[in-house]
């Protein structure tokens, strides 16, 4: 049942509530992941910011690491968050090589756009469809990491429901004899 006190409530004074509410319970919540324009916040203590050709991770507003990609930024931020180490470094490692790759292969497409004897377009598209093969391999790479940061996320929702007393569903819990 509504109080007295929300009857007389302005727009604007619902607004101010509201977003009291946000900063207070969204923005530390540490399964929150929250998009604005030109950042995101995930998990109440990182903030991804979008540059033009990067995105910036800080933690607790300190500069962490710059990836390439949204996607790569959030699952180095998961592996951060678990502690894993190993999953963090890959994820930096291999988005940073797939970068390398996609400029190599701008590079090889322009210069095919050029006026080039038939000896250095058989060079250079040689070294193109060699850059296209690492980038794909390592692309690969990069999608097992983010997928195994995405397997670290839920199983902690999961262990999070579990400490709540909350069955996840698909699973059945056999009981004792």
């Amino acid at each position: 049942m509504a109080s007295r006190d929300l009857r007389g409530i302005t727009a604007s004074k619902a607004a101010k509530i509201l977003e009291q509410i946000a900063q207070s319970h969204l923005l530390t919540n540490p399964n929150s992941v929250l998009e604005t324009e030109h950042s995101i916040q995930a998990f109440g203590c990182y903030t991804i910011k979008k540059n033009s050709t990067s995105f910036t991770i800080y933690k607790n507003k300190v500069y962490a690491t710059e990836t390439f990609s949204s996607r790569s930024a959030l699952a180095w931020c998961i592996a951060d968050k678990y502690f894993i180490k190993n999953l963090r470094q890959n994820i930096s490692m291999f988005d940073y090589q797939l970068n390398c790759k996609k400029t190599d292969m701008n590079l090889f497409k322009n210069l095919m756009n050029k006026n080039l004897d038939s000896q250095q377009r058989w060079a250079v598209e040689d070294k193109l469809q060699d850059a296209v093969y690492k980038a794909k391999r390592i692309k690969n790479q990069l999608d097992k990491c983010i997928n195994s940061a995405k397997y670290y996320q839920l199983k902690g929702f999961e262990n999070e429901a579990s400490r709540l007393g909350i069955k996840s569903p698909g699973r059945k819990i056999s009981k004792g004899i």
